[in-house]
């Protein structure tokens, strides 16, 4: 009887410890959603857009409160996305990337961070994303650099899912690259 009431104990206490335990992995399509207005630009100078991408594939993981796990992996070309976009919202803004005369504007894009980290409080989680560029642009004999970075923190109980996570890194670098082809001095110098 001892023998039952110990086995049924334990067993008890490996299923409660058990329940919450999920360890996945969420791949994620880095797809920034970029919002501009559109405008009347023009430029004189062709213009080259490269983005450069030192980044490792893991941007980090999720840990919540109830001991449930995923590692986040990017799982398409990062520069080549980002590439896609600003070329894309430089057109919106009416230039014309390979019209115009020689040499040609060259705006270098390095991808500096992208992490996503979580802390829990009691039940909660608390998830903190970043996302950071750095934008050089020559035009003839000038050079403008600058910095762009996004942050933004989301709390949660239970782990969210791949696409939920997909959806807030999207908007997340969207916000980035909407805050590089707003300034005002890009915007200048590729004229």
């Amino acid at each position: 009887m001892l023998k039952k009431a110990l086995l049924g104990t334990a067993f008890s206490i490996t299923l409660l410890s058990s329940i919450g335990c999920a360890n996945t992995t969420h791949h994620i399509n880095l797809d920034p959603s970029v919002e501009l207005k559109s405008a009347q630009l023009s430029n004189s100078h062709q213009i080259k857009v490269k983005v450069t991408n030192y980044l490792d594939k893991n941007i980090g993981s999720i840990d919540t409160a109830i001991h449930e796990h995923a590692d986040l992996l990017i799982s398409n070309e990062i520069e080549e996305s980002i590439k896609s976009k600003i070329s894309e919202g430089l057109t919106k803004l009416g230039y014309q990337l390979d019209k115009g005369e020689l040499p040609a504007n060259l705006l270098t894009v390095d991808v500096t961070q992208l992490s996503y980290t979580t802390t829990t409080e009691a039940l909660k989680t608390i998830a903190k994303l970043q996302f950071n560029l750095k934008a050089t642009l020559k035009s003839g004999n000038q050079t403008y650099s600058a910095n762009y970075g996004s942050e933004v923190t989301d709390e949660y109980g239970s782990l969210p899912d791949q696409k939920k996570v997909e959806k807030s890194l999207n908007q997340l670098a969207g916000q980035t690259v909407n805050r590089l082809l707003n300034d005002s001095n890009i915007r200048i110098l590729l004229k």
